[in-house]
């Protein structure tokens, strides 16, 4: 006779231990990795709910197959070890991935602002990196302005890298301190018209953000992210970064 009790016990046992391994990840993931609005803008929130649904969801049903009161101890050890090892497994190979996905750097490029994700600097170009642009962030993403060569063949360099796909943000030799391109981001930053004439939604947004600033102490530039265009909010007196808005600006 099945002791259907003791099974949906050991059901319950299994789901509470998957599920505080969910939420350690989830702290991990969405308060350092992906802070608001990165896990929107980067989509990195439909992949988290795909592995812990099929983790809550698998792990525990296991349980309900394999767990048996009549086994011997040592026989429920080896099924739930084997078990374990093969959900944590699974778990941590999706986290890693998440975290291979993850916003390193914030870059400043040109006329626009790029989202750096961490798998795409190549461990060689952050060795020719000057500190402390070697390593890819591990606590959150990092505000950075970007520095064009000068040298004729390292840019034409560039330009045969950007047609491969990697342009001036994929390459951190090239990364300063924001500082450093604070005054040009505060001259290139558009007016808040221009974006109000093509978006009028966006003043609803901006109030949703709590930014506080009238209007013309506000502009805007473009970022990238890996699926669209949003919208960062910038002080027209220092550049400073106030916000991010859910704006392609060059839609229409």
């Amino acid at each position: 006779m099945i002791a259907w009790r003791e099974k949906f016990r050991a059901v319950l046992l299994h789901f509470l231990v998957t599920l505080a391994m969910a939420v350690a990840a989830a702290a991990l993931i969405f308060v350092v990795w992906y802070p608001d609005p990165f896990q929107a803008m980067l989509g990195g929130t439909r992949f988290f709910v795909l592995i812990t649904v099929c983790d809550l969801v698998l792990g525990p049903l296991t349980s309900l197959i394999i767990y048996n009161s009549k086994k011997t101890r040592r026989a429920l050890i080896f099924d739930y070890t084997v078990v374990g090892i093969v959900q944590v497994a699974a778990f941590v190979y999706g986290v890693m991935s998440i975290s291979n996905a993850r916003p390193a750097y914030i870059a400043f490029v040109k006329d626009r602002f790029e989202v750096v994700i961490a798998e795409d600097l190549a461990d060689k170009d952050l060795q020719d990196a000057r500190a402390p642009y070697r390593t890819r962030p591990k606590w959150g993403p990092i505000l950075i302005g970007t520095q064009r060569p000068t040298d004729r063949e390292e840019l034409n360099n560039l330009i045969f890298a950007a047609m491969e796909g990697k342009d001036l943000q994929n390459f951190p030799r090239y990364f300063v301190p924001y500082e450093q391109v604070a005054a040009a981001v505060k001259e290139i930053g558009k007016p808040m018209a221009a974006l109000y004439k093509r978006h009028p939604e966006a003043r609803r947004l901006i109030e949703d953000e709590n930014i506080k600033a009238p209007d013309e102490q506000l502009r805007w530039l473009p970022i990238r992210g890996t699926r669209s265009f949003w919208t960062v909010l910038l002080d027209a007196d220092t550049g400073e970064l106030l916000g991010y808005i859910p704006v392609d600006p060059y839609e229409t």
